[in-house]
């Protein structure tokens, strides 16, 4: 009688997702795990390795910083799923939201990494004349009793445009920055007003550990009238980092969307060495 045949143990098949994630940052640390903090990417990994039964690590796109929101934060990770990606997204949302929303999963190709095939990204900051209603504050930056000339921070807007070295315009030192290269190309800087509302949008091959913010900073000093469109230009040019032009508070920025290199998704393509990466909020 032959020997009865063993049975393989059975291996899943790993395949690599991208998602998209909407939060609100206010209760949160930031994008990174923080050991005893509430994080993004720890209550996202949190729940995946409920729904998944195995630890799962995800690698965002960039981090953001604490109270800062996003309606497009994307991440990849690994994962044994053989359903439909939207039931993926429909579990990651079923149970207790804390603040986040998975709004789309998707399968990419085993070579796809979220943050090095990043080709740029944008983000908008919020900003609301006199004092924002309650159910508002948690989004927007209340100018209180100032008045802000837009016209004049658009023009400091259009001056600051293009591919330069935005050394001013990142953190102060110690905080990593030294690492990173600081010149971006800045494709995009408007300045909307549409009633009470003025949203800035910035669009960029990358941003320094809170670039945006000191950009809003800039245009609202310069809106405030306490400081030129060219004044603003200079300090870039000087490289200072300096008071003068102030971190605008998290609460108005949310990161809204991440651009990737053309073909990423399905094909291998050369990634961006470390030093051009992009610390971002």
């Amino acid at each position: 009688m032959p020997p009865a045949k063993t049975k393989k143990p059975f291996t899943p098949k790993l395949e690599r997702f991208l998602a998209t994630v909407a939060y609100d940052g206010t209760d949160h640390i930031g994008w990174q795990v923080q050991t005893g903090q509430l994080s993004i990417q720890g209550e996202l990994e949190a729940r995946m390795s409920r729904i998944l039964k195995t630890p799962i690590v995800i690698h965002g796109s960039g981090r953001t910083d604490s109270g800062v929101h996003s309606v497009g934060q994307r991440f990849h990770f690994d994962a044994f799923w053989p359903h439909p990606c939207s039931y993926l997204v429909h579990a990651m949302n079923s149970c207790e939201q804390n603040g986040l929303l998975v709004t789309q999963i998707q399968r990419v190709a085993p070579t796809f990494h979220c943050r090095w095939h990043a080709d740029g990204k944008r983000y908008r900051y919020e900003i609301c004349d006199g004092y924002p209603p309650p159910w508002e504050a948690r989004f927007c930056l209340g100018l209180g009793m100032k008045t802000v000339d837009v016209k004049l921070m658009r023009q400091a807007a259009k001056l600051l445009l293009g591919k330069h070295d935005f050394y001013a315009f990142g953190a102060n030192h110690g905080q990593g920055m030294e690492k990173e290269n600081p010149v971006k190309d800045l494709r995009r800087l408007e300045v909307r007003r549409r009633g009470k509302r003025i949203t800035i949008i910035a669009e960029s091959s990358g941003f320094l550990y809170k670039m945006v913010r000191r950009l809003v900073g800039g245009l609202l000093r310069v809106g405030e009238g306490k400081m030129t469109p060219e004044r603003l230009l200079a300090y870039r040019k000087e490289r200072a980092i300096t008071s003068e032009v102030p971190t605008a508070p998290a609460r108005g920025l949310f990161m809204e969307k991440v651009f990737f290199k053309s073909g990423s998704f399905q094909n291998p393509r050369v990634l961006r060495s470390y030093k051009d990466s992009d610390s971002s909020e």
